[in-house]
């Protein structure tokens, strides 16, 4: 991929993530806070650490990561969604927070110092990197020697979301570029951790989790769809082709 698509690509999700940012993980089910939980736990990260929390969204590992490192420790976050930066700034200032921020910044070039941090934390972000390698060799510039790094990002399909996969092929438009049909080699326990010796790192452990998220009716479920990168394909409907796509959703979800 040449560097105009890489940079057309990036102001896509962001401009996307920006728009999603004041509702994001805060309509419908809790998913992202209880396994951005789930990865500072995971991580144990020790007290008064200097952590970076890369493509921190609204914070869902973030705040955790700063209760853990405690008044001694520091987290920043980066993102490079305008709009998520300034909601959790906001939220980081309301909850009086003294160790933690929010920067924008491109996780494939950090701004930071070598072996500036202790931890460098992903919560589901490496998916949407276009240049993953890039952004891992940046991970590893910024940690310090025997640092450690922890990353969340999704298992292998659910076969009961597999009708919405189809529904979003179908309504997709013919000019939008489309996913590879390769297997995707991050949702294995195998294929990430040759991606992780691949970047050098060592002594790589893979944990599993089964969540599960339920919603209270189908509206609940719409406005979630608008809260996160969903929204990318929902933007590209014309008016009528969206009631389509809400009609048809709407039906798959009463049969499920």
């Amino acid at each position: 991929m040449d560097n105009e698509n890489i940079q057309r690509m990036k102001a896509g999700v962001s401009g996307t993530f920006s728009r999603a940012a004041e509702t994001y993980d805060q309509v419908g089910p809790r998913f992202f806070a209880p396994l951005g939980q789930r990865l500072v736990e995971v991580a144990e990260i020790p007290v008064g650490a200097t952590v970076l929390d890369v493509a921190a969204g609204r914070g869902a590992v973030l705040f955790p990561a700063a209760e853990r490192v405690g008044a001694q420790g520091h987290v920043i976050g980066i993102d490079l969604a305008e709009g998520m930066v300034k909601e959790t700034n906001a939220e980081i200032q309301r909850r009086a927070i003294a160790n933690a921020e929010m920067r924008v910044m491109d996780a494939e070039v950090l701004d930071f110092r070598d072996e500036t941090f202790d931890v460098v934390l992903c919560g589901f972000g490496i998916h949407i990197f276009s240049q993953r390698a890039k952004a891992l060799a940046e991970f590893r510039r910024v940690l310090k020697s025997g640092g450690k790094l922890a990353v969340s990002t999704w298992g292998r399909d659910d076969e009961r979301w597999k009708w919405m996969r189809e529904l979003q092929k179908k309504y997709r438009p013919t000019n939008a570029s489309t996913s590879s049909s390769a297997p995707n080699p991050l949702n294995n326990p195998v294929g990430l951790e040759e991606i992780m010796r691949e970047a050098q790192f060592e002594q790589i452990r893979v944990v599993g989790e089964d969540p599960e998220a339920i919603y209270a009716d189908e509206e609940t479920w719409w406005a979630t769809q608008w809260s996160h990168f969903g929204r990318f394909l929902l933007e590209t409907l014309s008016p009528e082709m969206l009631d389509n796509y809400k009609a048809e959703a709407f039906e798959k979800l009463q049969m499920n």
